[in-house]
């Protein structure tokens, strides 16, 4: 069986830029690892601002933030953007600016306030 921790790497580091990039605003991250035989599939999700649950699938170097939306997942970054794992700080803070221009401003406007 092969070795589980690349995964495990790829979730701790998943884990500790969310929390240095977001904060108290990111909350309730849970893991899961899928497997299809020897080959093993990432899947995380998370809550920012208190307001949306964002997914992230990681499966053979390709991956993607989504939002649930009943049995399917409504992209937030665009899977084929061709971005790579290696980038991701940028790619949060893509993440992050998507995700604030779902959330209403007054609903902003108060989480910010709340937190400083």
């Amino acid at each position: 069986m092969p070795s589980d921790e690349p995964m495990l790497t790829l979730a701790r580091r998943l884990n500790g830029t969310l929390r240095a990039r977001f904060g108290r605003a990111v909350s309730g991250f849970t893991i899961r690892e899928r497997r299809e035989g020897e080959h093993a599939v990432l899947q995380a999700s998370f809550a920012l601002y208190e307001y949306w649950i964002i997914s992230f699938g990681y499966d053979r170097g390709m991956f993607g933030f989504g939002v649930p939306l009943g049995d399917t997942f409504v992209p937030v970054l665009d899977p084929d953007s061709g971005q790579s794992i290696d980038d991701l700080d940028r790619i949060l803070d893509e993440l992050d600016r998507k995700v604030r221009l779902r959330i209403p401003d007054k609903y902003l406007e108060a989480w910010d306030s709340q937190q400083s």
